[in-house]
């Protein structure tokens, strides 16, 4: 086959392959016969764009085959107008499902009419993006031998490996995310997969084992990369985000359900009719008891509705805490039910993070949603440090006064590596970026026991001492003003439209509608809800404070703990984006949403093992930068996904030559050729060992993503067409016997498709 490539010229069939693998485009398609040697073939037509603006010209999709060979159905539907479409639609369908299979197909044809049928039918590319991943994977996080020993010294899974079915769904989020139920099913579709011998209901088994040992493995991972770099924790970025459920009902109400139709059932049993069991189902006996089971299973309640992120209010939703250190790698995961208010996730944090690394002298570092004196309190007390966004809207004037006020101020400037700088020490220029420290007092109320005479809980002032950072910028001030100006356009329109505002706003446009009441006592007072007019003095606020904003810090209370210097602490509070970004490629890349699992352990897991699929997705990049290449977690993902090899068919059954289909050959590129023509045909007479040397020299120069994040871990990059022996030199995997290269359904039907070549 590799003989009759080189005849045809590889060069154009790799081109072809590498047309098709990258998906159909979205012109319609359309049945077609064509005469080629006294015979009729029914051929599939795609209308592109021509080479003229404004043109179109057909392109042949597929030939179907002989006309008169087909079966009656289909010809009899090519004589039918509406028929035909329809049948268009399908062969266009089957053709989108099956374009892998297409492309591998393009790659042994010929220019000859008819086409001849390809030696690769019913073969597909393998992917080996998660060889790039196994070195992070056992070296740089060692999760390999720490899995080993969990599963050997606590479980009684003998038959199959944990660490690599954990290796392979961890892996598969990067490559191609998935349910775990279509993860069992796409196990053979890797160069290479030890875990193909693992049945679905293991899949689930993983999971459980995930949850069991979740702390101890994300404490390793950590731990090992802290060995390998030599490195420690000196700042905790903390945020929470929440991931969703395609399910009406949340955790509560299905317990709820499930205990009605198990005591419906048993009193069924009891041959009682259907009044009175509903009788019983509406009696206080029956309430009673379903309060103690919802009690007795108030910790499986994880499933619960509250503050959405992506605005999910009719969905349940699980929040997630997530910590990272100051290089961006994750650190600590926790996972709450979705009723839980973000305020209450940050001390379970400060505790997991001290027990996990011992950590006391870090600086913890979060959002102004998460700023409670209570918590910074708390903080305090365990000596560490933190840097917490303020608000400084509707502070206290004095306040106000201290932020306006030119006198304290210094200008800054931000460097290429995102680093704050004072830019002088003289007199301030109002008009650029600046910044000032001053102490500051944080007041607060906590309730404590007891109840006053109205009834309401008893509460106790107190405050903390800390530092706050006053900052402006212009290029916020004009984009804020901005805002404000579409705010206030949209409340006078509100007012003009008689807009009833319903219940006072602190935020947005209608927070600058005024009423003619705040509060109505009577269904009949609701017209005094309507807005008459603006709250002039909120517009005036927000403009006088429009590019201001405001942190609040405190260093880190052990002794040998190093302080931050101003700038630092500006600097490490505006990395903070770092987990916002952390989240994007979770929801985004992994897929972390809408959770396909039921059960509180297996949601749980599931969460756990995106947290391990960052870490990994963290080291690619940083072993990138390293390599001066730099790589959006998109491109790592989608060059993951296309590192595709072909084995080819040899007479003994086993694979004889692995082409790369990973790669994007355009050969014939002007700048490959020097020439304007891109297409093969219009390079004919060109020398195609020049293009070829120009091309590789081009890859060597350029290496395309997936060279380059084989390159960062340390292995080769992949030939065009190599040797089983030098595949498995380039990736690592020297050890592996070729019968294992391939999963045994994938290598079964090869040897079926070697046979029936051999027979044709």
């Amino acid at each position: 086959k590799i003989k009759s490539l080189k005849a045809i010229g590889k060069n154009q069939a790799f081109y072809r392959a590498s047309f098709i693998l990258k998906g159909f485009s979205e012109h319609s398609m359309f049945l077609s016969i064509r005469k080629i040697r006294n015979q009729r073939y029914l051929y599939l037509l795609e209308t592109v764009p021509g080479k003229k603006k404004g043109t179109h010209t057909n392109r042949i999709v597929k030939n179907l085959g002989n006309f008169d060979k087909l079966p009656e159905e289909v010809r009899n539907a090519y004589l039918d107008k509406k028929a035909k479409r329809e049948l268009a639609k399908s062969f266009e369908l089957k053709l989108r499902e099956k374009d892998i299979s297409s492309a591998v197909d393009t790659v042994a044809k010929t220019d000859a009419a008819p086409t001849r049928i390809s030696n690769f039918n019913r073969l597909f590319p393998l992917n080996y993006g998660h060889l790039a991943l196994k070195p992070l994977w056992e070296k740089d996080l060692g999760l390999k031998y720490k899995i080993e020993y969990l599963q050997k010294s606590s479980t009684e899974i003998k038959t199959w490996r944990l660490n690599d079915l954990l290796f392979y769904l961890c892996a598969l989020k990067l490559i191609d995310p998935k349910s775990y139920f279509s993860a069992s099913n796409s196990k053979s579709n890797f160069l290479y997969c030890p875990w193909n011998n693992v049945v679905q209901d293991n899949f689930y088994r993983a999971l459980d084992f995930v949850y069991d040992h979740r702390e101890s493995l994300i404490k390793h991972a950590v731990k090992s990369r802290l060995e390998q770099t030599k490195g420690q924790i000196k700042v905790a970025f903390f945020d929470c985000t929440n991931t969703w459920f395609e399910t009406p009902y949340d955790d509560i109400t299905w317990q709820v359900i499930r205990y009605t139709r198990k005591t419906t059932l048993r009193l069924r049993d009891q041959s009682l009719s259907n009044e009175e069991i509903q009788a019983y189902l509406e009696s206080n006996e029956f309430l009673e008891n379903l309060t103690d089971e919802l009690e007795l299973n108030k910790e499986d309640v994880l499933r619960m509705r509250g503050r959405s992120k992506e605005s999910r209010f009719a969905q349940p939703i699980v929040t997630v805490a997530l910590a990272i250190d100051q290089t961006g790698f994750p650190i600590d995961c926790k996972v709450y039910a979705g009723n839980i208010a973000e305020i209450h996730t940050v001390e379970p944090m400060i505790e997991s993070l001290k027990k996990k690394y011992s950590v006391k002298d870090i600086y913890f570092v979060a959002d102004k949603g998460l700023n409670s004196g209570q918590k910074l309190e708390k903080i305090q007390e365990e000596k560490l440090g933190f840097v917490v966004a303020q608000k400084i809207n509707a502070q206290q004037e004095k306040f106000e006064k201290e932020m306006l006020d030119l006198t304290g101020y210094r200008n800054y400037i931000v460097d290429d590596s995102g680093m704050f700088r004072v830019k002088s020490e003289g007199s301030v220029d109002k008009d650029k970026a600046r910044f000032k420290v001053c102490d500051h007092v944080k007041k607060f109320y906590v309730e404590i026991e007891g109840t006053t005479k109205s009834g309401n809980p008893k509460k106790e002032h107190r405050s903390i001492n800390c530092k706050i950072v006053y900052t402006f910028s212009p290029a916020r001030r004009e984009r804020e003003l901005k805002d404000l100006e579409m705010q206030i356009s949209k409340a006078a329109k509100a007012v003009s439209d008689g807009y009833l505002a319903g219940n006072p706003y602190k935020s947005g446009w209608r927070a600058l509608l005024q009423t003619n009441k705040e509060a109505a006592q009577t269904p009949e007072e609701k017209e005094q809800y309507r807005a008459v007019g603006l709250k002039q003095d909120i517009i005036e606020e927000r403009r006088r404070n429009a590019g201001y904003a405001a942190l609040v810090f405190s260093h880190p209370k052990d002794k040998d703990a190093a302080a931050l210097t101003d700038e630092e602490v500006l600097t490490t509070y505006h990395r903070l984006v770092g987990i916002e970004d952390c989240f994007r490629v979770m929801k985004s890349s992994f897929s972390i949403r809408p959770v396909h699992v039921r059960l509180k352990e297996h949601i749980v897991a599931h969460c756990y093992l995106c947290v391990l699929s960052l870490m990994l997705m963290r080291l690619v990049q940083e072993k990138l930068e390293a390599k001066k290449y730099t790589c959006s977690a998109e491109k790592i993902t989608h060059a993951l996904a296309q590192a595709l090899v072909l084995p080819t068919p040899s007479s003994d059954g086993m694979p004889q030559m692995w082409l790369n289909m990973g790669l994007d050959p355009q050969f014939y590129r002007p700048e490959f050729t020097g020439k304007k023509k891109a297409r093969l045909s219009q390079n004919a007479l060109e020398d195609h060992g020049y293009v070829w040397h120009t091309y590789e020299k081009h890859r060597e120069e350029t290496p395309f993503a997936v060279d380059q994040i084989l390159e960062a871990v340390g292995l080769n990059k992949l030939p065009l067409y190599g040797s089983t022996g030098e595949i498995k030199r380039i990736l690592g995997i020297h050890s592996v016997t070729e019968e294992n290269m391939l999963a045994p359904e994938y290598l079964e039907n090869y040897r079926r498709v070697v046979n029936n070549n051999l027979r044709s």
